[in-house]
């Protein structure tokens, strides 16, 4: 059985209690105190590793604990640490807290290793607190618990390849004829219920290329119709989507429908599934209906189209010389597969047809727009001459009455008049 995710309940090591000893020897009148510190607990550490598969382990045996630091001892013992606790995981794992749901790391190399829980510090014997003061002293300080949690462990395969299609299409027989694995097959749908992962072989040029095959999608997967979206994590990682469809119709939809609702579905599951470069590979050629069938999906469908027939074998060395090219090959050839060539060639008919609409809708309703454009300014200008006369009559009278007029002429007459008469009459009576 692939098993995917697990849940865990992980609890790191606690740190060990210092010692209260004193040295008592024949012959050494002054000992003092010797106790050691407790040693360190050990942590929890997930260790990725290339050679597991799956995260079976952990479904059956979820609680995990590391070992406990020991307490110090006389003579200036320090306590071991306790042994950590090294989980194996495979490549592509995530972490993710069970209770928050944040995620806390992702492993995607070999030999990479993340502490989840650390182990608590040890304790400190009595010979930290001798002083000139205090020279047997009893005092220590006991270790501090370890940590503990509850994890979800999630695995997304890390593969070059995503086999994507409709149940009954071929994935399963093509990944039994390119490599090792070997998937359950049956006349019947959904027989792969979960993740296979196959390695391509390439003996003339030393190389390899991985390949994950889901289970089926049908239409509605995102309402959990079918097997739903629980698969589809496992190609968020590929280079390629590969579409397998059955070209010759043996189920009574058309391919061209087929591919169509499997693009929906991984566009709603993520829009990262629905940037990816996509190859389609053409199968049951062998059967009458496909020659046809393929023509008419090539004239609505423009993306790339690889014709094989997993019964007879035929167009199984092309197929593969075509997935090393653009797996493996150089960025000019994988810039081949890219979607956004895909896009420009759908959006041309698009944007014609609404541009000679366009011209002729504004034509007509250019008159009506130009009427309620031409009374709004009336409304305008009547307003504009009410206030003109109101502040004439606000200004003049205020400024001009109180401050001009009476208060410079009167002062300016009276004292001027009495000085020079009162100096004339004083020189005329001196003399």
């Amino acid at each position: 059985m692939f098993i995917d995710e697990a849940k865990v309940i992980l609890k790191s090591g606690a740190g060990g209690h210092g010692c209260v000893s004193f040295r008592r020897e024949k012959f050494i009148p002054k000992g003092g105190p010797d106790g050691g510190n407790g040693g360190k607990g050990g942590d929890v550490v997930l260790l990725c590793d290339r050679n597991e598969g799956d995260l079976q382990a952990y479904r059956w045996q979820p609680h995990r604990s590391a070992r406990n630091g020991t307490p110090g001892m006389g003579r200036q013992c320090a306590g071991p640490d306790g042994e950590d606790l090294i989980l194996p995981v495979p490549p592509g794992t995530q972490v993710v807290d069970d209770v928050s749901g944040r995620l806390l790391a992702e492993l995607t190399e070999h030999n990479e290793r993340v502490i989840i829980l650390a182990g608590g510090k040890g304790g400190m014997g009595n010979m930290n607190f001798k002083s000139s003061v205090n020279q047997a002293p009893r005092r220590t300080t006991p270790g501090y618990p370890g940590e503990s949690g509850t994890y979800r462990l999630v695995l997304k395969t890390i593969a070059d390849i995503g086999l994507v299609g409709y149940p009954n299409a071929g994935k399963s027989t093509l990944t039994n004829a390119f490599t090792a694995a070997r998937p359950k097959m049956a006349p019947y749908p959904f027989t792969t219920l979960h993740v296979n992962v196959g390695v391509i072989e390439y003996p003339e040029t030393f190389g390899r290329i991985f390949m994950a095959d889901i289970p089926g999608l049908i239409e509605g997967a995102h309402e959990n119709r079918g097997l739903g979206h629980q698969f589809l994590r496992h190609i968020e990682r590929c280079t390629l989507l590969v579409f397998i469809l059955d070209m010759a119709g043996s189920e009574n939809r058309n391919p061209w429908d087929d591919f169509r609702i499997l693009e929906r579905e991984l566009a709603l599951y993520s829009p990262i599934l629905a940037r990816k470069p996509r190859l389609v590979v053409a199968n049951k050629m062998d059967l009458p209906e496909a020659a046809a069938n393929l023509a008419k999906f090539r004239e609505k469908v423009p993306v790339l189209v690889a014709p094989i027939s997993c019964y007879s074998r035929e167009g199984f060395d092309e197929l593969k010389a075509t997935l090393w090219k653009f797996v493996k090959g150089s960025p000019e050839e994988r810039a081949l597969l890219q979607p956004t060539p895909v896009k420009a060639k759908a959006a041309k008919p698009a944007a014609k047809q609404p541009a000679k609409k366009a011209k002729a809708v504004p034509a007509k309703k250019a008159k009506p727009v130009a009427k309620p454009t031409a009374k709004k300014p009336v409304k305008k200008v009547v307003a504009k001459k009410a206030p003109k006369p109101v502040a004439k009559k606000t200004v003049k009278p205020a400024a001009k009455k109180p401050v001009a007029k009476k208060p410079v002429k009167v002062v300016a007459k009276k004292k001027a008049a009495p000085v020079k008469k009162a100096a004339v009459k004083t020189k005329a009576k001196k003399k």
